[in-house]
């Protein structure tokens, strides 16, 4: 399967979905270099859903009351920026609940259960209750982690050189490049073949054609974004002025 994609930067539920109804089948609400508006982004969310398309958010950095909210909100996956190896389990420590598997070698196995708010508290005056709600998060949890996209994004050298550890990730589903930032061909190349096979691929690559990336094994490809194809429409208008 694969998606062509487009930006939301102008934070405008009429635009994302005109570009939904061309034919765009993933709009990804960009928080990192757009109009950072959740209230603004159910709008946006909705529209997308309504013309049948997806909707996936890019946020600008780790942040768990962002993330909560953008979750409420109603989109279907989310992009992390990642630098690091921690940076990988981090996310996946954020996106998803205690109750999920993961394997014990996670570095994050102390913190989390170090984080759990009732590890310390005698709950034997009620097992039942606690045995009800206990069932409740944990089909909750499960739910959420198999309907949810989580994307580590990779845009910088010092994560592209722990790209190898970074595909171990277990929960991590897709890795996006975004080449926008200064990535080296030799560095977007190494990344692409650490991905192959392992992992989803996704990615924002300025100069390179759609087909072309299908053809290289990814699945999500981020051909525009709504203000740039604004632009280019406005500018290819006046271009057609008399002189």
């Amino acid at each position: 399967a694969r998606a062509l994609a487009v930006m939301s930067r102008l934070g405008s539920a009429l635009a994302a979905e005109l570009v939904a109804e061309k034919g765009f089948e993933v709009v990804i609400l960009d928080h990192a270099k757009g109009a950072e508006d959740l209230l603004g982004a159910m709008a946006v969310i909705h529209a997308t859903v309504r013309c049948g398309a997806h909707a996936l958010l890019r946020l600008p950095a780790f942040s768990l009351g962002h993330l909560r909210r953008a979750l409420h909100v109603g989109v279907e996956g989310v992009i992390f920026p990642v630098h690091s190896l921690e940076d990988a389990h981090a996310m996946v420590e954020l996106c998803l609940y205690p109750s999920r598997n993961l394997p014990e070698e996670t570095k994050l196995v102390e913190a989390r259960m170090k984080n759990q708010p009732f590890r310390r508290m005698d709950f034997s005056f009620a097992p039942s209750l606690v045995e009800f709600w206990g069932q409740r998060v944990a089909e909750f949890s499960r739910r959420q982690a198999e309907s949810l996209l989580i994307a580590a994004q990779v845009d910088s050298s010092g994560a592209a050189a722990c790209i190898e550890d970074i595909v171990k990730v277990e929960g991590l589903d897709m890795i996006f490049i975004d080449a926008s930032n200064g990535l080296a061909a030799n560095e977007v190349e190494a990344i692409q073949k650490a991905v192959k096979g392992k992992k989803l691929l996704g990615g924002l690559l300025p100069g390179r054609k759609a087909e072309e990336l299908f053809r290289g094994g990814y699945q999500l490809v981020c051909a525009a974004s709504d203000h740039g194809l604004l632009a280019e429409g406005a500018k290819a208008c006046i271009a057609e002025r008399p002189k």
